[in-house]
Order: structure tokens, then C-alpha cells, then sequence
């Protein structure tokens, strides 16, 4: 297996380089958060929302789940701030994802096969399960990785998705896609 890091784009506003810590904002979606971030479920609910099982959480942001629970400015700021806290005391990981020679001439052949570019976005779904998209560039804030013997298949992450996957290793085996997180 080998990594190669391609260097990093210009951070997207509001976000942090992997050194230090990724944030979580009120503009992002409930079930994003609490996918990127298990335990704030709890803390949520210790603030009097249940929006973790809520089936609005898919798609209305902290924000607006907040406001709909009555949620004062100085409220939301003070939960943002608490989920922030609490991301920031998980143990780091290491801020690279290694694709397998067999993972990325899987990804290069279905790549092909729809039609797409050999770039995938490394997700965490609203269930807490990880996923791969295809992109048709890369983003700002995206760290993207790479296979030496396959250089034009791209996987790419967010800080915050690196902060639940990183040090994993995308492989292809027994006919799927596994993402083998680090212990």
C-alpha cells in the first residue's frame, strides 16, 4: 500500500486546517453533525433537543432545528460552542486515507464505466455510515489523497471527515468497497 498526499487547496471560510480543529457552524445539516460527531446526540439532547432521531435532522441545519425548539442567539452560539468542545477533546487521527492498488483500479473501472472522473468524495452518511460520491472537481477545503500506481483516481475528504476516518484504508475485496478504520 502506499499514499501519496496531493497538497492541500485553499481552506474554505470557516474552517480550520487538520493541525488544528475542524468546526462544526449552526449552518450545517443535524444529521451531519451527529454523523461526523456520535456523542453529540447526547449533548443535544442534554439541551433539550431530540434532533438526532428527528426525521427533519437529514435536512434542516443546527440552526433551524435550534430556532424550531425556541433556541435564543446566545443559545445556539452556547451549543455550537459545546460541540466544538466536545470534538475537540477526541483523540486525534491522522489526516491521510490509504487507497490499496485493488481499490483504486476498482474505482478507475467504474469510474469508466459511469461515464464519471476518477474523483470520490469520502462521506459520512446521517446514520453514521462512511460513502464514496463521485465529484466532478475538487472542492476548497479538501484534502484529497491517491494510489502511486493509479495517480488520476482521487479520493477526497473534508477536515471534519477526516477527523472520524482518518488513518483508514479504502480497499476492494470480496467484490466491495471497506473502509478499515485505524484503531
Amino acid at each position: 500500500m502506499v499514499t501519496v498526499r496531493k497538497k492541500q487547496h485553499n481552506q474554505a471560510k470557516g474552517k480550520t486546517a487538520i493541525g488544528s480543529v475542524a468546526a462544526f457552524t449552526r449552518s450545517m445539516r443535524v444529521a451531519d453533525v451527529t454523523a461526523l460527531l456520535p456523542d453529540a446526540a447526547k449533548l443535544m439532547a442534554e439541551y433539550g433537543i431530540q434532533c438526532a432521531g428527528c426525521s427533519l435532522a437529514g435536512s434542516e441545519t443546527l440552526e433551524e432545528g435550534c430556532r424550531l425548539h425556541g433556541f435564543t442567539e446566545e443559545d445556539i452560539t452556547e451549543l455550537v460552542s459545546d460541540l466544538n468542545s466536545l470534538l475537540d477533546g477526541l483523540p486525534p487521527r491522522p489526516p491521510v486515507l490509504t487507497i490499496t492498488r485493488s481499490a483504486a483500479k476498482a474505482l478507475e473501472r467504474v469510474a469508466g464505466e459511469e461515464g464519471k472522473k476518477p474523483l470520490l468524495l469520502v462521506t459520512v452518511d446521517g446514520r453514521g455510515g462512511f460513502c464514496m460520491e463521485f465529484m466532478e472537481g475538487a472542492a476548497d477545503g479538501l484534502h484529497t489523497f491517491r494510489h502511486a500506481d493509479n495517480p488520476e483516481v482521487l479520493i477526497a475528504a473534508s477536515d471534519l471527515t477526516l477527523r472520524r476516518t482518518g488513518g483508514a484504508t479504502i480497499d476492494y475485496r470480496e467484490g466491495r468497497f471497506k473502509l478499515d478504520l485505524a484503531e
